[in-house]
């Protein structure tokens, strides 16, 4: 998807604009953020282990699939099933608040 949608990039104008810029800068600003309130908020103030508040981050932005990749290839294997699990759950809570956040917005 994201690739069918990127590859209608002009680059040239991309390239020359202050657009660029702006978008690295926005990025920027949202992973400092998260990565600054998973560092202090769940790793330090909750004591979860980072690696644990990494794969839950990991599976509430990517889904399942990531996060057990994540923990597969830095060899974390056993938290390739809670990743995956908590992926899954994710998907679930998130279809049941979109499906009623639908039907709430029809009446």
């Amino acid at each position: 998807f994201f690739v069918s949608l990127g590859a209608t990039t002009n680059l040239k104008a991309l390239l020359t604009s202050n657009a660029l810029l702006d978008l690295l800068a926005f990025i920027a600003v949202i992973l400092l953020t998260q990565a600054s309130f998973l560092w202090l908020f769940a790793s330090r103030l909750l004591r979860i282990g980072l690696p644990d508040v990494l794969l839950a981050s990991n599976a509430a932005v990517g889904g399942s699939g990531t996060a057990g990749g994540m923990a597969g290839t830095l060899d974390w294997r056993d938290k390739v099933t809670p990743a995956v699990m908590c992926g899954t759950l994710g998907y679930m809570i998130g279809t049941a608040a979109g499906l009623a956040v639908s039907w709430i917005t029809k009446m």
